[in-house]
């Protein structure tokens, strides 16, 4: 990689402004990405998307509908969503930050610089005040940059800073998705097993006898935390991954992220669940689930209309499922959205319903 503001773009420590993930095929959550395309970029345009797999320092990335090979002056991480200039004098291109972020980047120095781009590289402020609580954290780890991106991360969603979380959600987030899948499958077993009790008790049984199992109960915890106050859900955190099942009984892994909101009196609450998966037959599925104490309203997005009238063909089915849960159903929709990134629902809810 390039040397971009003076930051080195060598070797790259795990987490160093953000979690790196094992390599293509191994990172958590991804899946094999189909063979990259060479649709026409033209040199220096800002593009939109989304890392799919890295392999040392050669990424996937997802722009639009195509998968291309690529570069970075800056690192990156599987799942995370960027905003960079394409530069296609090089082979394969290079993802380089935006004239904009650079001069950012350019105010700071040493480790300053390096926490500035973990921020940069999140879509999250860069603010003296943030630098500063990350810059204490680092300090207090014995300057350890690996552990850079798990702190990020955790500042965030407003969750502690300590050493014992920083490290489980530097292991959680570095886990391939077989060995997260296992633990699932453990953690199914054991509340199979548990008929009766309370929620309590259920919790306290799953971290019975079992270390790797109660800590990755954890580290999932702090993983899907919402977003602080103030900090946009949808930018460019790494959410916690969640197993489903598609059509074919295949484990797959689905990225979620939480926040709530009250209305503009201060009074009635609404929460708000975004959801990201990939389909082995109708591709990548993005959505969101609003509810508030007595109804709900659901948006699924795909990524063409022939997919989209794949899922339509079959929203009776899904209605019928959301219409037995106790929230009203006041809204299911399914539209396309070629948008890298999560945007507000197309339709909210009403609050004084």
């Amino acid at each position: 990689m390039a040397v971009v503001g003076g930051l080195q773009g060598g070797a790259i420590n795990p987490n160093a402004g953000g979690v790196i993930r094992p390599p293509v095929g191994d990172g958590q959550g991804v899946t094999r990405p189909s063979q990259p395309q060479t649709p026409q970029i033209a040199d220096g345009s800002a593009v939109e998307g989304l890392v799919v797999a890295k392999d040392g320092e050669a990424y996937q990335v997802r722009v639009g509908a195509n998968n291309l090979n690529a570069r970075s002056t800056v690192p990156l991480f599987v799942g995370q969503r960027f905003r960079a200039v394409w530069d296609a004098s090089t082979t394969p291109p290079t993802l380089k930050l935006r004239q904009g972020d650079m001069a950012v980047l350019a105010r700071f120095s040493g480790t300053d610089r390096q926490i500035a781009s973990a921020l940069i590289l999140r879509g999250l402020p860069v603010k003296a005040d943030v630098i500063w609580t990350l810059r204490q954290a680092l300090m207090q780890s014995g300057r350890d940059e690996s552990k850079l991106g798990a702190m990020t991360e955790l500042w965030a969603r407003g969750a502690p800073l300590t050493e014992a979380n920083v490290s489980l959600l530097s292991w959680y987030m570095e886990m391939s998705s077989d060995d997260a899948l296992k633990i699932w499958k453990r953690i199914r077993d054991k509340l199979r097993s548990r008929k009766f009790g309370s929620p309590k008790e259920i919790l306290a049984a799953l971290r019975e006898g079992d270390d790797e199992a109660r800590d990755f109960l954890r580290a999932h915890s702090l993983a899907g935390k919402p977003a602080r106050g103030g900090i946009d859900p949808m930018t460019l955190l790494a959410s916690a991954w969640w197993p489903v099942e598609d059509e074919d009984d295949a484990p797959m892994m689905a990225k979620l992220s939480f926040s709530s909101d009250r209305d503009a009196n201060g009074g009635r609450e609404a929460w708000w669940v975004s959801f990201e998966m990939e389909g082995s037959a109708i591709g990548g599925v993005l959505g969101d689930v609003m509810a508030n104490h007595s109804a709900m309203s659901v948006n699924i997005r795909m990524e063409s209309e022939q997919r989209g009238d794949m899922v339509r063909a079959r929203l009776s089915r899904l209605q019928d499922e959301l219409e037995a849960l106790p929230l009203r159903l006041q809204h299911l929709g399914v539209s396309v959205s070629r948008e890298e990134r999560f945007s507000a629902p197309d339709r909210g809810l009403d609050m004084e319903a």
